[in-house]
């Protein structure tokens, strides 16, 4: 139907709902944005506070304990979080229909990462103590509430209730925040009390998630086939970039810690997190682009991605300019002066996060046009690079080496996402800055 054929009321309607639209989803991204703040100000106290706790050496030993399992949970994961999103969002099937199709896949996805742990993680951490291999065996046994917890968020979001997604994601963080604040005023410095609050987040993360979504939605258990082969074809197409991605970010951390001892481990922990600070508010645009995405036109979720990667890029150009200034006096102020050496390797990391945090808006982008696989590409050519770099580099500068090869890794990706967006969406870098316009 042309517009020429509408009646005054049908467009009246139309620009009514439009607008309703734009505001619901302007009020989504400052949600999404207070949130992000919140859980960097929550991720940059536990980091400090791990770190004033553990010191070096049980900081590292913390980070290698935690970091299998999390990848295990990673790579079995299919997608799962972005297809529970779009398809949501795209009403193709009901809310109960989704639950039930995602709940059936991810205590599958459980079972084989419990299997799949108990195989790997003694082996991964054989050159760590027993005390820290058996910490490690505990965390596995818990991670299916990681899997899990994440899924009644992904519901609301597809649903654009941004409110409830950002209230169910600060939960595991705030209550890890509240253990370490705790040890620190109680003064006991126990990596096993570290993990036990990290673990307590992610049981009350899974429960309080369930609960708000049941207070909103009256799910059914709906088994739906198409339903379950829909989420799983969505899923594992854009697990691929995600696990691509993810092994890009923690590969370094995972090879340091073979070849490196838990101090250098730790320096370059800190390294990563400072330089990653300014991460939040393209994250907060990345997840409302592929929420609002999901339920708009092509056209209108086009011009929604180009505003989210213009403000994303001031925001980072900006902000990594100014952090680059003061990042080694930061750190030693913030996390102490045995943490001295991170502050090189923080100025190597830090174009990395730019092109890291532009390509999070352009990936849930593509995502939100149905084109889950178009990430895997630049993720996969990244990835090559940064295992050669870090073979080249890791043995001679250790994790200034492995700063290197992520920075490399990381530009590398989104200049090869800039020319898929332009070969196979036909959005220009042009467009992307606002110099022009999408095609009508």
């Amino acid at each position: 139907m042309s517009t020429s054929s509408l009646t005054t009321g049908e467009l009246s309607a139309r620009f009514a709902d439009s607008r309703a639209t734009a505001k619901r989803l302007r009020s989504g991204l400052v949600e999404t944005t207070i949130a992000q703040v919140g859980l960097l100000a929550l991720g940059a106290f536990t980091g400090v506070a791990a770190a004033r706790l553990l010191g070096p050496q049980g900081r590292g030993e913390l980070v290698a304990l935690t970091l299998w399992p999390s990848t295990l949970v990673l790579l079995a994961a299919l997608g799962m979080n972005q297809a529970i999103v779009f398809h949501t969002g795209k009403q193709r099937y009901g809310t109960s229909e989704v639950w039930t199709a995602s709940t059936i896949i991810g205590l599958l996805q459980s079972a084989l990462v419990l299997l799949v742990g108990f195989l790997v993680v003694p082996l991964a951490l054989r050159g760590y103590s027993e005390s820290v291999r058996h910490l490690a065996l505990i965390f596995l046994c818990c991670s299916p509430a990681l899997l899990l917890s994440g899924y009644p968020g992904n519901l609301l979001q597809g649903k654009l209730d941004l409110l409830s997604f950002n209230i169910t994601r600060m939960i595991a963080p705030f209550v890890y925040a509240l253990g370490l604040a705790a040890l620190l005023l109680l003064k006991k410095p126990s990596l096993q009390n570290v993990v036990a609050f990290q673990l307590l987040g992610f049981a009350l993360a899974l429960a309080g998630g369930y609960w708000i979504l049941l207070k909103k939605e009256r799910l059914r258990f709906v088994f739906d086939t198409r339903a379950l082969k829909s989420l799983l074809g969505y899923g594992w197409k854009t697990q691929l970039a995600t696990v691509t991605s993810y092994i890009n970010q923690r590969v370094d951390q995972l090879l340091l810690t073979l070849f490196v001892g838990p101090r250098e481990l730790g320096l370059y922990v800190v390294a990563v997190t400072v330089s990653m600070a300014l991460g939040f508010f393209p994250q907060a645009s990345a997840i409302v682009t592929l929420a609002s995405g999901s339920n708009l036109a092509p056209d209108q979720a086009r011009r929604i991605i180009a505003e989210s990667f213009r403000r994303s890029l001031i925001w980072l150009v900006l902000g990594c300019a100014a952090l680059f200034v003061v990042s080694p006096w930061l750190i030693t102020l913030v996390f102490g002066s045995s943490f001295r050496g991170s502050g090189l390797a923080c100025r190597i990391l830090l174009p990395g996060s730019i092109a890291l945090g532009l390509n999070q808006v352009l990936y849930e982008g593509a995502r939100s046009l149905n084109k889950p696989a178009l990430p895997s590409y630049a993720e996969g050519l990244a990835l090559l690079l940064t295992c050669a770099g870090l073979y080249l580099l890791l043995p001679r500068f250790g994790f200034l080496g492995a700063a290197i090869a992520s920075t490399l890794a990381y530009t590398t990706s989104l200049t090869l996402m800039l020319v898929l967006y332009h070969a196979r969406l036909h959005i220009s870098v042009s467009e992307l800055l606002g110099f022009s316009r999408a095609p009508a």
